[in-house]
């Protein structure tokens, strides 16, 4: 959740608490002990009852957190779905067993209808679809030369190059980018003090980097393996990169 906007975080926790609002309601309107409460609320008797009771709420909540192109369906979704059944309510009925839906439910609901509406707004619904909108995820880039050599489906052999600044979802190299072009897909060989690591990566943009011509490049990671020895690399450079910047204060 690292800086994601504030508003996606309160809102999401409340989704994913909802359900234990209701049950502090209960408690707090009846008077009934929390065992009896509760195992009423487990004798509710079909899915459907189960699932608006425990899970429609929560599933709207991940789905702010998530803050995907999946995201706002879902949310949306859950949000019509949640007006339907208000709408819908039939009274001393789960998941409610009241005269009239709960107050905490219907006043996250109000906020949900405020957002839906909010977000229909091309500007404000852009983090979702948007992948550069979203800077939380952003990966931490260093600047570090690092010596690597890759390989391309045009060229089996190896070369050498130069890896100029590197995050864990790609990195800088500089090479001679005359023979490349964007979408080509490279194996780059990287060594790092005591770890080595082979990736595949695509070509998404040939540009300069401080005056030095080379391409951009995305790592396409093809295990959860190579992603985590990755991290653990990156981790390295992360503690070099900030011993380096040390000595140079003090240089």
């Amino acid at each position: 959740m690292k800086n994601r906007p504030l508003l996606f975080i309160i809102l999401g926790l409340l989704h994913i608490a909802e359900p234990i609002f209701k049950v502090l309601y209960f408690k707090a309107n009846t008077g009934f002990s929390f065992s009896l409460i509760l195992n009423n609320i487990f004798q509710m008797n079909g899915i459907r009852q189960i699932f608006e009771f425990w899970f429609l709420f929560p599933i709207g909540g991940l789905a702010l957190f998530g803050v995907k192109k999946w995201s706002y369906p879902v949310f949306v979704g859950v949000q019509v779905y949640s007006v339907f059944t208000h709408l819908n309510y039939e009274s001393f009925t789960w998941p409610y067993v009241s005269n009239t839906p709960q107050w905490p439910s219907l006043a996250i609901l109000s906020c949900n209808i405020g957002m839906i509406l909010y977000f229909l707004l091309p500007e404000i619904r852009k983090p979702f679809f948007d992948k550069d909108m979203r800077w939380w995820e952003h990966r931490e880039r260093y600047t570090l030369r690092i010596p690597c050599s890759f390989s391309s489906s045009n060229n089996n052999s190896l070369q050498d190059a130069e890896i100029l600044n590197i995050s864990l979802s790609g990195a800088f190299m500089q090479v001679d980018h005359k023979n490349f072009k964007q979408g080509d897909r490279i194996t780059v060989n990287l060594s790092f003090l005591d770890e080595h690591i082979s990736l595949r990566a695509k070509i998404v943009s040939l540009h300069s980097f401080e005056e030095a011509k080379g391409v951009g490049l995305m790592f396409e990671y093809e295990t959860i393996w190579e992603q985590l020895h990755m991290t653990k690399i990156i981790k390295i450079i992360s503690k070099a990169t900030k011993k380096h910047y040390k000595q140079a204060m003090a240089a």
